[in-house]
């Protein structure tokens, strides 16, 4: 996998206070801070071989690479809420066997979609933590899930009960005491544009995802007696061991069901 490197800044508006805030996070994720004056976000991200660059502006935590700049949303996870509310399925939510009071360990985060989901489906008494390894894209999405308010209370509520960890998935995995969780999600397709989600194209270069190999599934396993891999082809799903694949017969994406030997 190509090394990523990131960097923090502000927005052209900043002032002192947004100075301190993005020295702050430099800090906190061992990451440069670049003084801007009036170049763009482009030009100290060519100039100083940048993956990405954190972005503190008056409007909250934006990224930005060199496919545009992204701020914060939870995305399909609005609309999708408000289909489970009315009743409807959701294929990521019967996968993972959700329901009140059960753990997931989300190995994949990003902006946190499924988390959210997995979150309202699982309640105040349940568990939800996400892991990031892309610096940038954790912080954006932490800061992003303790701040957003567009949304539905009980939106707003799942994401606030969401655990957000910078960390590798593997690393993570293996720290992990074992039965920790109910199940463990892995989502590794957001390497791989999918048609019609151009609104996460900047992300894409600021992304640390790894596939998920024989040895992640078996620590999984370890942690979880349920590990779920989002993917699009079943033949990927089930080299990894995957006997259960959930997904509508027109859906785009799938989920392989593994679960741990008796």
């Amino acid at each position: 996998m190509t090394e990523m490197t990131f960097a923090v800044t502000i927005g052209l508006k900043g002032g002192t206070d947004l100075v301190l805030e993005a020295r702050e996070w430099a800090k906190e994720l061992g990451l440069p801070y670049l003084r801007r004056r009036k170049e763009s976000l482009e030009t100290l991200r060519s100039g100083h071989g940048l993956s990405g660059i954190l972005v503190a502006t008056r409007k909250g935590p934006q990224v930005y690479t060199e496919e545009g700049i992204l701020r914060y949303h939870p995305g399909m996870a609005v609309l999708r809420l408000q289909e489970i509310k009315k009743g409807g399925e959701d294929h990521f939510l019967e996968a993972c066997e959700l329901e009140p009071g059960k753990r997931i360990l989300d190995c994949t985060l990003g902006l946190g979609a499924d988390a959210a989901v997995a979150s309202y489906a699982v309640g105040s008494s349940g568990l939800v933590v996400g892991l990031e390894a892309s610096p940038i894209i954790w912080k954006l999405t932490s800061l992003g899930m303790a701040s957003y308010t567009e949304g539905e209370p009980d939106l707003i509520d799942a994401l606030r009960r969401i655990r957000t960890v910078h960390a590798e998935a593997g690393a993570y995995l293996a720290a992990a005491p074992d039965d920790a969780f109910d199940v463990v999600y892995l989502d590794p397709m957001f390497q791989r544009p999918v048609e019609g989600s151009s609104n996460m194209q900047p992300l894409r270069p600021a992304a640390c995802h790894q596939e998920p190999s024989a040895a992640t599934i078996e620590e999984a396993l370890r942690v979880a007696p349920l590990v779920v891999v989002k993917e699009r082809y079943s033949g990927y799903l089930q080299k990894l061991g995957a006997a259960e694949i959930q997904g509508g017969r027109y859906s785009r994406v799938k989920y392989g069901i593994i679960r741990r030997s008796s």
